[in-house]
């Protein structure tokens, strides 16, 4: 009975959220033009940023800048801790157990037909829609009708061709490059001897900060993928040189951690490699190193929309795609459900929306992704796109908050986030239950104790019902079984 009491408050209070929404939505519309939208996505950022306080080492003051200017959530989860399945699912609006797309070798448009994902929804709206870099997993797995350009790594020198001057002076360079490349157990990691504009991600946020700068004809919607910090570690020396090795920090980290997890999927082999190489502090290195390049190249955009005549009309939402982990829990990489793995930058300006500095610690997924942009925008998500938009939280930081926030992992292995606390559940019955008030590193499983019993059963009732396999999924949404496995596809030059 406790919990239908339970159930029935969170829907009462829903209904007030949606009417709070829809209101501010109204209101803002009624304030501004169309607005325009610039969306940047960082690949396997974690929340090592400087305004989240998790590494007090890392220097991202672009990032920084933007969550000074506007909103920043200090607890955003991804859909799921691996890049095609959260990219996917914010990109389609179907999380990943609706979809059943749930590896990175599953093609997304195996299940979604064309004219139906998140660009083709503000093309049809009236929007110039365009894009850049990893989106999607990557540039080329993609509709191009639901776009109207799209700069992929195989166009960028139809729109920056070099003078033959230019030509002859990247050749010489070409010829005389050096690197140190080297690796960190499995981890590939290489101090560039040249500059920003070696990585594909420069020529995608040239791009987009061309782009930014300029009158539109329509309002924009422009897309910017950023691939650092993902593997390869390859940037230039300069940013490895901002974190001297000797001045490393390693993070929190508990020597019998994974005592008490008796049904948890867990490999450590690359964990006891980087122990036994003695090279944690040089992986963390490659790591911060790249975080701070993909900021740089953030901030190239962002400055350029500040010179612009489109800044006071722009809504910007920064993202990354998941976390990852960096030897917390003796694992590194991501494809976990735990805090390391799945919390990650989340950062909205909105003009006559976002007050200036303002954050919340409220748990939300970025499954908002889509809904919050329609409402901003006045228009209606279609019927099939999941998630809650947190245009509330936008309007009041500090307002109650009862919508938890969802994680998948594979079928049917599932975490949820609501309030202080962590519930996963695999799908072989294992069982994991923190509480971030006492326990932020996730140290001590209190699942199935007497003190945390009523907490589990709120949070394990937040658990999807639905849990589809892909193939199932194909059938209700148009997907097209040429795409039926997404063919692999390098996204950048590994040096």
């Amino acid at each position: 009975m406790k919990i239908i009491n339970i159930k029935l408050k969170l829907s009462l209070w829903g209904l007030s959220l949606l009417a709070c929404s829809l209101n501010t939505a109204t209101s803002f519309a009624q304030q501004t033009k169309q607005p325009n939208i610039l969306m940047i996505a960082v690949d396997d950022l974690n929340h090592w940023v400087g305004h989240l306080g998790r590494n007090s080492q890392v220097k991202t003051p672009n990032i920084d800048k933007l969550a000074a200017k506007g909103l920043s959530f200090h607890r955003a989860y991804s859909p799921s801790a691996i890049c095609n399945a959260t990219r996917s699912a914010m990109m389609t609006g179907l999380r990943p157990n609706t979809s059943g797309v749930y590896k990175n070798g599953r093609d997304w448009r195996s299940v979604v037909g064309p004219n139906k994902s998140l660009p083709a929804f503000f093309k049809k709206n009236g929007y110039s829609v365009m894009g850049a870099g990893k989106i999607f997993h990557n540039d080329r797995v993609i509709y191009p009708q639901d776009w109207h350009y799209y700069l992929t790594s195989n166009n960028i020198l139809e729109r920056y061709r070099l003078s033959a001057d230019e030509q002859a002076k990247a050749d010489q360079i070409k010829n005389n490059f050096k690197t140190d490349k080297y690796k960190v157990g499995k981890l590939s990691i290489s101090q560039i001897a040249a500059g920003d504009d070696t990585l594909w991600d420069y020529h995608v946020a040239r791009w987009a900060a061309d782009q930014v700068s300029i009158k539109h004809e329509k309002p924009f919607f422009i897309a910017a993928g950023i691939f650092r910090p993902h593997l390869p570690w390859h940037v230039p020396k300069a940013y490895f040189d901002m974190y001297p090795l000797d001045e490393i920090e390693l993070p929190p980290y508990l020597k019998d951690d994974l005592e008490d997890l008796a049904k948890t999927p867990t490999n450590t082999e690359e964990h006891d490699m980087i122990l036994k190489e003695k090279s944690w502090r040089k992986a963390i290195q490659g790591y911060l190193a790249s975080i701070t390049y993909a900021d740089t190249q953030v901030g190239r955009i962002l400055d350029a929309l500040e010179q612009s005549p489109n800044k006071d009309n722009t809504i910007v939402v920064l993202w990354g795609d998941h976390g990852w982990h960096l030897g917390e829990k003796h694992r590194w990489r991501k494809f976990e459900l735990w805090e390391e793995s799945t919390r990650t930058p989340y950062v909205w300006y909105v003009p006559g929306v976002t007050k200036p500095n303002s954050k919340t610690d409220t748990p939300v997924d970025l499954q908002s992704l889509w809904p919050t942009l329609a409402e901003l925008t006045n228009t209606k998500a279609p019927d099939f796109v999941e998630g809650t938009s947190v245009l509330p939280l936008l309007k009041n930081p500090n307002m109650r908050w009862t919508v938890p926030a969802l994680t998948t992992q594979g079928y049917k292995n599932h975490a949820v986030r609501l309030g202080p606390y962590r519930y996963i559940q695999y799908r072989n019955g294992g069982e994991e239950f923190y509480d971030h008030t006492t326990d932020p590193y996730e140290w001590y499983n209190k699942a199935n104790t007497e003190e945390y019993a009523k907490a589990q059963v709120i949070l394990k009732s937040a658990l999807p019902k639905l849990n589809r396999e892909w193939e199932s999924a194909a059938k209700l949404y148009g997907g097209q079984a040429k795409y039926n496995k997404l063919k692999p596809s390098k996204m950048v030059t590994d040096y």
